[in-house]
């Protein structure tokens, strides 16, 4: 059934819903794009371009499928990960050796306070991974 815009209170709806579309996909698009520049310069480039598709996911369904599938596959490749001891040992290496480069960075480094922030944020966020609670949380939001 089509919209009747005879009246100024569907008008000024249809502009308001408009407008919060346009906005979203700006803001949206905008941190995909700040999150691909950092797959290529330092900081947490995926877990960016991840939170991008989530303000997409809010008003467009193409964003939301992708971010499904893309959650799907992150919880997959982190299970299969860290079920072997060797898996888990390289995870939390890695993850210290994040959390240990991005306090050299914010300490040591001037003016790379944020990148090093970024780096402390994405190695917490991996060992939070290896946590029970998280693990049990990954596997029962995609199904697995």
């Amino acid at each position: 059934m089509a919209r009747s815009l005879h009246n100024p209170g569907e008008w000024v709806r249809l502009i308001i819903s408009n407008v919060r579309r346009l906005t979203v996909l700006l803001v949206g698009v905008a941190v995909m794009g700040a999150g691909f520049a950092m797959l290529v310069l330092p900081g947490p480039g995926i877990l960016i371009v991840v939170i991008g598709l989530a303000i997409l996911a809010r008003e467009f369904a193409w964003a939301e499928r992708t971010l499904d599938k893309t959650r799907a596959r992150a919880t997959d490749a982190t299970m299969r990960l860290t079920r072997n001891p060797l898996g888990k040992l390289v995870f939390a290496a890695s993850a210290a050796a994040l959390i240990a480069g991005g306090g050299v960075a914010i300490i040591l480094v001037d003016g790379f306070a944020p990148v090093g922030v970024g780096l402390v944020f994405a190695g917490v966020c991996a060992l939070a991974v290896l946590l029970p609670r998280t693990r049990k949380w990954m596997e029962s939001s995609t199904g697995h």
